[in-house]
């Protein structure tokens, strides 16, 4: 059914949720996702050789609903919570894990545009869910007053899906004057208005497309600028009258869910590696099978094991996302940081599981065209994520534990 922008609009008032979609609605999507599953692993070499997602794969993920999970109900999307996105993200990964890290960048970034007004909202979802980039780690750009509106200069580099967004954000200075300090905050910008820059040139996560979006002298108007307080404060968490997305708290949703590609690959590569191991022999040895190792099997084993502990980490964070996104009282900040801890240990356990299993399936891990390689590759890229590292969280988590100053302002 074709639903038009006005639709949408007079939707709009009467739609609010207090919690988090179903799981049955999630399954829907996961069912989906395993069926174009190995379109996106047919996919994957040549997202990785161009650096960037086919429009083959995007259009496939937009038959299973993975563009539309962030998106509000009111908007045709499913409002989903952290835990829907981390659980599809993952199914994702376990195909592809680059095609999973712009799922999880575009649902985010609209997870961060749900914070802007109505009215703006109005205008970004007119005709229903977008893909989306955002880039919200250090100001990369200016704004300054021009009349009703603002006047834009910024390049935002490693703007993971900004080739197949339709809108993205972007944080920078708001320069009010000369005679007050900049503040930080966000500019919503459509498609094209800003361009992109070929930068991306990486050995892991190459299929991301993290390219550079470049906007010069652009002008927009006041609605489309929002401050870092109203989009990254918890002002929305404790509204009553706020929809489920809007209440989601969102650097720790993007910070559990960009894990989730990673997650996903490491899955597939423990599943790889058993795989072949009834076909494979040991080199330098008399086992004609590696499953005939006792050292292979155990360590198998034990990889397996690390990846499920990673997963319960980062499935523990999502669940109390979502129920303090149900309520009205802020997660408290020891509490987010401890799940900061939690999300870096669980990407260095996925790092530290997929080198065992390259040790495991020998040096034909590292061929160019081996499917495991690449599943390294893109892992041990994606949890060095800046918002992710192991060492930030635990830093985080030991400034909750001590009551000493947080050393950052994104929990």
């Amino acid at each position: 059914m074709t639903i038009t922008g006005a639709t949408w609009v007079a939707e709009r008032e009467r739609i609010t949720l207090t919690q988090a979609p179903s799981r049955q609605e999630t399954e829907g999507i996961l069912e989906r996702i395993h069926e174009i599953g190995p379109l996106l692993r047919e996919l994957a070499p040549q997202a990785d050789r161009n650096r960037m997602l086919s429009d083959e794969a995007v259009q496939a993920l937009e038959s299973t609903g993975a563009w539309r999970i962030s998106a509000l109900k009111r908007y045709g999307g499913y409002e989903g919570g952290a835990d829907m996105l981390l659980q599809c993200a993952s199914a994702v990964g376990y195909y592809d894990p680059a095609a999973a890290w712009c799922v999880v960048i575009s649902n985010g970034s609209v997870m961060l545009a749900n914070r802007f007004s109505d009215a703006m909202l109005d205008e970004v979802f007119a005709d229903g869910p977008i893909r989306a980039a955002s880039i919200f780690a250090q100001p990369q750009g200016t704004a300054t007053p021009d009349g009703d509106g603002w006047r834009i200069t910024g390049k935002w580099p490693f703007a993971s899906n900004s080739n197949h967004s339709d809108w993205a954000l972007g944080i920078l200075f708001i320069k009010e004057s000369e005679l007050v300090e900049p503040t930080v905050g966000f500019v919503l910008m459509r498609r094209d208005e800003f361009e992109i820059q070929d930068t991306w040139y990486t050995i892991g996560m190459r299929g991301s497309g993290s390219n550079t979006m470049v906007a010069e002298n652009l002008w927009v108007p006041k609605e489309r600028l929002i401050t870092f307080q109203q989009l990254m404060g918890d002002v929305q968490e404790q509204d009553p009258s706020a929809t489920f997305g809007r209440r989601l708290t969102p650097h720790l949703t993007m910070s559990t869910c960009i894990q989730a590609p990673s997650l996903g690959a490491a899955q597939a590569a423990v599943d790889f590696t058993s795989g072949v191991s009834g076909k494979r022999g040991i080199t330098y040895t008399h086992y004609k099978k590696q499953s005939d190792s006792g050292a292979f099997v155990q360590n198998l084993g034990s990889a397996s094991i690390q990846i499920d502990g990673a997963r319960l980490l980062l499935e523990r964070a999502a669940a109390q996302i979502d129920v303090a996104a149900s309520g009205i009282v802020p997660m408290p900040l020891e509490l987010r940081a401890r799940h900061r801890a939690g999300i870096g240990h669980a990407g260095h356990e996925l790092v530290d599981a997929v080198n065992n299993l390259c040790w495991l399936h020998g040096t034909a891990s590292f061929a160019e065209n081996s499917p495991l390689g690449r599943m390294w590759r893109d892992i041990n890229t994606g949890t060095r994520h800046a918002s992710i590292t192991a060492p930030m969280g635990y830093e985080l988590h030991g400034n909750g534990m001590t009551g000493t100053p947080y050393i950052s302002n994104k929990l």
